[in-house]
């Protein structure tokens, strides 16, 4: 929702700037400052980077903005209950349990305990897929901060051709026109490409990694209660020295509500 914020908020300022331009001219000004700025920065990065990492830049960018914040009551509440009922059903539990929780790393670990599997291994296991998610993270923020750095450079290099076209037509005025707004628009879509698009999404990657390793750490936790069958007061008590302050907060809430509804019930 944020980058399609930022992408708005990028055309609305194009379309603004090509309104107050009433020549055609002008127009084709801003259309070539836009190729110009943008183009220069993907064949630099594309010299920069292999193909196959910038391809997927658009799958860790689908991660990272079309999936909800990690809901660490909701996943508490499933641990304690998956570690509850294992501990009294047995393997036939977590069959259930891995088919109705949605993040990779449950399901897979769920599947690995379902598998008898030991404890070094299954952390081994999902320490390895999470290692894997988050070198793809790092990349594509590399790339994005990289190309934050270009587009400033080509709106520069923009002005510099612009002012290089001016120079010839000082001795008319009328001819000066085309090349300055070549050159002032080229400095502007640099400068706010990097600024309003690029440095928001790495900023936005960056922030993803740190929440993702506290939501990983949670999930090992959880998942080692119930592989260990622990009762369910350690599990929740365990569980709740590593949610955020905030979601342990809306944890505790949610559990009061719980009391008074069911004393509601029962009245």
């Amino acid at each position: 929702m944020r980058f399609i914020v930022f992408l708005a908020s990028f055309v609305s300022i194009i379309l603004f700037s090509t309104s107050l331009q009433e020549s055609y001219q002008g127009i084709v000004s801003n259309i070539l400052s836009i190729a110009f700025v943008f183009g220069g920065t993907l064949v630099a990065t594309l010299i920069s980077y292999p193909v196959e990492k910038m391809k997927n830049i658009k799958q860790v960018l689908h991660r990272a903005y079309s999936t909800s914040a990690f809901d660490y009551p909701m996943h508490a509440n499933f641990m304690v209950h998956t570690a509850r009922e294992y501990k009294r059903i047995g393997f036939k539990s977590l069959e259930s349990a891995s088919e109705a929780i949605d993040n990779q790393y449950v399901k897979l670990g769920l599947q690995l305990i379902a598998d008898n599997c030991s404890w070094e291994h299954i952390k081994s296991t999902l320490e390895k897929e999470f290692i894997f998610d988050s070198l793809e993270t790092d990349s594509a923020q590399r790339i994005i901060r990289s190309m934050a750095r270009y587009a400033p450079s080509f709106g520069l290099a923009g002005t510099i051709i612009g002012l290089m076209k001016i120079f010839p037509q000082l001795a008319n005025p009328a001819n000066i026109g085309g090349p300055m707004s070549l050159a002032l628009l080229t400095t502007l879509y640099g400068v706010l490409a990097s600024n309003l698009i690029f440095m928001p999404i790495a900023n936005k990657l960056k922030d993803n990694t740190t929440d993702d390793e506290v939501m990983f750490r949670f999930i090992l936790e959880g998942l080692q209660c119930i592989q260990e069958r622990e009762y369910s007061v350690i599990t929740e008590q365990r569980l709740s020295a590593l949610m955020p302050k905030h979601e342990l907060l809306k944890y505790k809430r949610e559990k009061v509500d719980d009391v008074h509804l069911k004393l509601a019930a029962n009245g």
